[in-house]
């Protein structure tokens, strides 16, 4: 079971290196959003501004200026004289934001299509092929990050920074759900066979054939949202099954 205690995150698991007060608070900010990305606040969970300062080695306030980022990538929210919590957890939430991937997916693998060169398509899949080639052999955990990696890499292909930036903020919220979503075998199949689908249009050019087959695949229906989003919940408060 993980150990937290009262309203702080687990630092046990994976100590914090110490950060000077004179370092930016673009780094305070990325270890604060690492903690939030794999869940080691809890959901509601108010944060202790002091705690975190104590724990990084830096003053309150780039601690609060981390935070203040980080409710506006969506990670936490700010309530008037009460603080910082942890966003709270819901499948609805969850459906959403694969639904804003999907559609965000889908319209740069259009313009991926007519404007990427065939050698910067072969640069972009080539990665995925290599990972997930049975000789190589993979983690569930690899996999999950050659998953991201390769959708990354063909939203690149838009060449529009705007679709990019805004994709990376989706699956920094999402990494711990698609992490839990491919330990299934099942799972993992249907993904082999839709990547190479989502590959084989790309190649050919044919942003009509492709793009249905990308928004299959990343789109979460409501039922296996919810499924997704308890097995989460469990693993927060509970660990992982053994």
């Amino acid at each position: 079971m993980n150990n937290r205690i009262g309203g702080n995150p687990d630092f046990s698991s994976a100590p914090l290196k110490s950060i000077r007060a004179a370092d930016s608070v673009n780094r305070v900010y990325q270890e604060i959003k690492e903690l939030a990305v794999e869940y080691r606040f809890r959901p509601g969970q108010k944060v202790n501004e002091v705690d975190l300062a104590e724990k990084l080695g830096v003053s309150r306030t780039p601690v609060r200026e981390a935070l203040n980022r980080l409710v506006r990538d969506g990670f936490m929210s700010f309530v008037p004289n009460k603080g910082f919590f942890a966003r709270e957890l819901s499948a609805d939430t969850v459906r959403q934001l694969y639904e804003l991937r999907a559609a965000i997916e889908c319209a740069a693998y259009k313009l991926a299509c007519t404007r990427a060169t065939d050698r910067e398509i072969e640069d972009a899949v080539r990665p995925w092929e290599i990972a997930t080639d049975p000789a190589t052999g993979f983690s569930q955990t690899r996999m999950a990050e050659a998953d991201e990696a390769f959708h990354m890499a063909v939203a690149r292909l838009s060449k529009n920074p705007e679709m990019i930036d805004a994709l990376e903020r989706i699956n920094a919220r999402i990494r711990f759900f698609r992490r839990t979503d491919m330990e299934t075998q099942p799972r993992r199949q249907e993904t082999f066979g839709q990547h190479a689908r989502i590959i084989e249009h790309l190649r050919r050019r044919e942003p009509e054939a492709g793009a249905p087959i990308l928004e299959q695949h990343v789109t979460l229906s409501s039922a296996h949202a919810i499924l997704v989003t308890k097995e989460v919940i469990a693993r927060i408060f509970l660990g992982p099954a053994a």
